[in-house]
């Protein structure tokens, strides 16, 4: 593997923000977050603060992931890097992925604007690459051919796709980027752990309370963690700027200086 600031060790954040002084003349991005999510989605707010109240009354435990390397994918990646890959991923069969998107003022739809897949590995760290779908090469570029080449490997019909909810309402909206289409994505094996999880639950725990037995109604994942793991799942972050180019590498990042070296020594 080449060396580069792409390939890095998972550190978990404990999710306390640093105290800041002059709170009065400065909105932290995390505060901003939190407004969002409670304006638009009040519902997962509450469902996250109820399990964030029982993990600190020590009723539940905090989720901890386990250990990976991170790859942003966009239009600076070298080319030895999806060179590298490419490799491993003929090397892969079992794959998960995520989607997050990119809230825009109402009443304008949400746009793409990551597409995370997972490489899983039995017995070694897994592989994640992070898809900046905002910042992706031209299409006549050669990393462009090459991502697409990647992700052509990745839906191959041996191949099978862990995700939480359905493979085509995941992804039918990243088809306008040219990177695979429907034809790929219907020759993989999908997985759904959202249904399977439901029928297990509902098999299991027939009289449970938190039963949910009608066709379009579903579990959380937060809620399966917890019920499963006794953990809790942060969902803290689902409306965050995730369109904004999160790699430092692409310079779109902008830190007031006053807060730089602060935020360097919250790093170290």
């Amino acid at each position: 593997m080449s060396k580069s600031t792409y390939s890095t060790k998972h550190h978990h954040d404990r999710y306390s923000p640093p105290p800041y002084s002059n709170r009065s003349s400065y909105v932290s991005p995390l505060e901003k977050l939190d407004r969002l999510a409670q304006k638009f989605q009040p519902k997962k707010v509450l469902e996250n603060n109820n399990y964030k109240k029982l993990y600190y009354e020590g009723k539940c435990n905090l989720f901890e992931t386990s250990n990976y390397r991170y790859y942003h994918i966009h239009h600076q990646t070298p080319m030895d890097i999806l060179d590298d890959l490419i490799d491993y991923a003929k090397e892969v069969t079992n794959y998960t992925i995520d989607t997050e998107d990119q809230l825009q003022p109402p009443p304008q739809p949400s746009k793409p604007a990551l597409l995370q897949i997972e490489y899983v590995y039995e017995n070694n760290p897994s592989i994640l690459l992070i898809i900046e779908m905002m910042y992706l090469p031209k299409q006549h570029e050669p990393a462009f051919i090459k991502i697409k080449q990647l992700l052509k490997i990745i839906f191959s019909n041996n191949h099978t796709i862990y995700l939480w909810g359905g493979i085509h309402k995941e992804l039918k909206h990243f088809y306008r980027f040219g990177l695979f289409d429907e034809n790929d994505i219907n020759s993989v094996k999908e997985r759904n752990i959202q249904d399977e999880f439901k029928c297990y639950l509902n098999q299991t725990y027939p009289l449970s309370p938190d039963i949910k037995l009608k066709t379009n109604e579903t579990y959380s994942l937060q809620f399966a963690i917890y019920k499963m793991f006794n953990q809790w799942l942060n969902k803290r972050f689902t409306l965050a700027n995730f369109g904004c180019g999160l790699d430092p590498a692409l310079d779109t990042i902008i830190i007031p200086r006053q807060f730089s070296n602060q935020q360097k020594r919250i790093i170290e």
